[in-house]
C-alpha cells in the first residue's frame, strides 16, 4: 500500500469539469467556413455562442487556440444539443490524447473564481483500501472529485474513498472510479455509489463555500 501526501489547492456529474472560456474557433460544416466564439470550454467539448442554425449531431471540424502560449487544436466534433437563441454544444470526437492533456491542464491551472461549475475546496484526508492510505483532494462535487498526485491511477480504477467534509458530520463513504489523468497534477474520479444523504451534504457544502466566496468578493449580501 502506497502513502501519498497530497498538497491541496483551490478549485456534476460530468466526466470532465469546465470553464469560462472567451476564444475564437473556427468552424467548418461541409464546404463552409465560419468564426465563433468559445464560451465554455471542458475536456469533452465546448459551447459556442453563434447565431448559426446548427442541428443537432451535425458534424464540426474546430480549429481553436485555447490560450495564446498554447496550440492550435484541431478536432472532429459534432452538435449534442442548441439553446436556441445563444448557441450550440459541441461534443469532441477526435481528440488525441496529447491535445486532451492541453485541454486539461489549462483547465485546472485556472483560477477557481472562472469555473462555471465549481467545487468546493475541500483540505481533508481521503483513505483509500486499494493504493491510497493518505492523501487530500483539491476539491469535491456531487459527482466526483480531482485528487492531485504526480503518479495518478490508471483510468478505470475502483477506489473505495473515506473523507471529511468538515460539518461535524460523519465521514462520507463513497466507491469511485478514475475517469481522467492530468499529467503530473492528478486524477479526476467520478463517485459510482454515494448515499443520498452524503450527496446531499456535498452539496450543501459546495454552495457554502461558493456563498463565502460571493460575500468575500462583495458580489452578494451575507444577509
Amino acid at each position: 500500500m502506497r502513502e501519498l501526501i497530497l498538497p491541496l489547492k483551490p478549485q456534476q456529474t460530468r466526466k470532465y469539469p469546465r470553464v469560462r472560456a472567451k476564444f475564437r474557433v473556427n468552424c467548418t460544416v461541409g464546404n463552409q467556413t465560419f468564426p465563433a466564439r468559445a464560451s465554455t470550454l471542458g475536456g469533452g467539448g465546448l459551447f459556442l455562442d453563434t447565431d448559426r442554425p446548427l442541428a443537432k449531431g451535425t458534424e464540426v471540424h474546430a480549429r481553436f487556440r485555447p490560450a495564446k502560449h498554447l496550440p492550435q487544436i484541431e478536432a472532429k466534433a459534432r452538435v449534442c444539443y442548441v439553446l436556441r437563441g445563444r448557441g450550440v454544444a459541441l461534443e469532441f470526437m477526435g481528440l488525441t490524447p496529447d491535445q486532451l492533456q492541453i485541454l486539461l491542464r489549462m483547465i485546472h491551472r485556472k483560477p477557481s473564481d472562472r469555473r462555471d461549475f465549481a467545487r468546493a475546496p475541500l483540505a481533508t484526508q481521503i483513505q483509500s483500501q486499494d493504493c491510497m492510505a493518505l492523501a487530500f483532494a483539491r476539491n469535491v462535487g456531487e459527482g466526483g472529485m480531482f485528487i492531485e498526485t504526480k503518479d495518478p491511477l490508471p483510468l478505470g480504477v475502483k477506489l473505495n474513498l473515506r473523507f471529511n467534509l468538515n460539518d461535524d458530520g460523519p465521514a462520507v463513504v463513497a466507491v469511485a472510479e478514475v475517469t481522467y489523468t492530468v499529467s503530473r497534477m492528478g486524477m479526476g474520479v467520478q463517485f459510482l455509489d454515494l448515499a443520498p444523504a452524503d450527496r446531499k451534504r456535498i452539496e450543501t457544502h459546495v454552495v457554502k463555500a461558493q456563498t463565502a466566496d460571493q460575500v468575500a468578493a462583495g458580489t452578494e449580501s451575507p444577509i
